[in-house]
């Protein structure tokens, strides 16, 4: 289905959720977890979907070193055997959880940068990493852990540096050197602009503390992004006052 976002356009991530083949699994690898709702029903989940989602939880709690593949395999509902056979090792799942974190944010990215900067489409952009960020609050706890502790980055900084941010850093030093944005250096640009969407997700106690109100409701997230659009069209624009 596809994902709500708070302006009530079309939501980018729509159904991304992969394919998975597995009618190689034995009887004792079924092919679905069937996980308990609040509300006492219950809803058949993609096996490698659970498994990715319970990764994702842990590595963003405990990080890589901290979560073991029988951890996974515990919070997934499954055998570690079983995340084997669909990951072969604890760094190719790893792999596989900041693919599924990040691909969707460059699919937009990639959609962002074919245009224009302007305030609807920029508007349009941060609704969308607010949103699956606001429904997926593990990524971002996720993405700041990896920068954060890892000593060899190089998985993360390949799926996002090069694919989301080289892209728009080029595009900024375009847009400098032709005269249409304000002489701002555009790679301490694109950190902060990093920092500000990522940390807001990792903040709830602050800014609740801050801000009483539930911070990722729509109302907030459009605070939010109102807030984060004064601020970039002031940096970058010639003549905003």
């Amino acid at each position: 289905m596809p994902r709500a976002n708070v302006t009530g356009h079309r939501s980018f991530s729509g159904d991304c959720a992969e394919t998975i083949d597995c009618t190689r699994a034995t009887d004792e690898t079924p092919r679905v977890v069937v996980a308990l709702q609040p509300n006492g029903s219950k809803t058949r989940v993609p096996r490698r979907d659970a498994i990715i989602a319970a990764a994702t939880e842990l590595f963003a709690d405990r990080g890589f070193g901290g979560a073991s593949v029988q951890d996974i395999a515990d919070a997934a509902g499954t055998h570690k055997t079983t995340v084997l056979y669909h990951f072969a090792t604890k760094e190719a799942l790893y792999e596989a959880v900041l693919d599924e974190a990040l691909g969707r944010i460059a699919a937009v990215m990639q959609e962002f940068l074919a245009g224009e900067l302007n305030r609807p489409r920029v508007a349009y952009l941060l609704d969308q990493i607010h949103a699956f960020f606001a429904e997926h609050l593990a990524l971002p706890r996720l993405l700041q852990r990896e920068l954060l502790e890892s000593a060899n980055p190089d998985a993360y900084l390949q799926r996002f540096v090069e694919p989301i941010y080289m892209p728009a850093l080029r595009s900024l030093e375009e847009a400098r050197a032709a005269g249409r944005m304000r002489d701002v250096d555009p790679a301490l640009f694109v950190h902060d602009l990093h920092v500000e969407l990522i940390s807001y997700f990792c903040h709830r106690p602050l800014l609740q503390r801050l801000k009483p109100g539930d911070p990722y409701s729509i109302e907030g997230l459009i605070a939010r992004r109102d807030h984060l659009m004064s601020q970039i069209f002031r940096q970058l624009v010639q003549d905003e006052e």
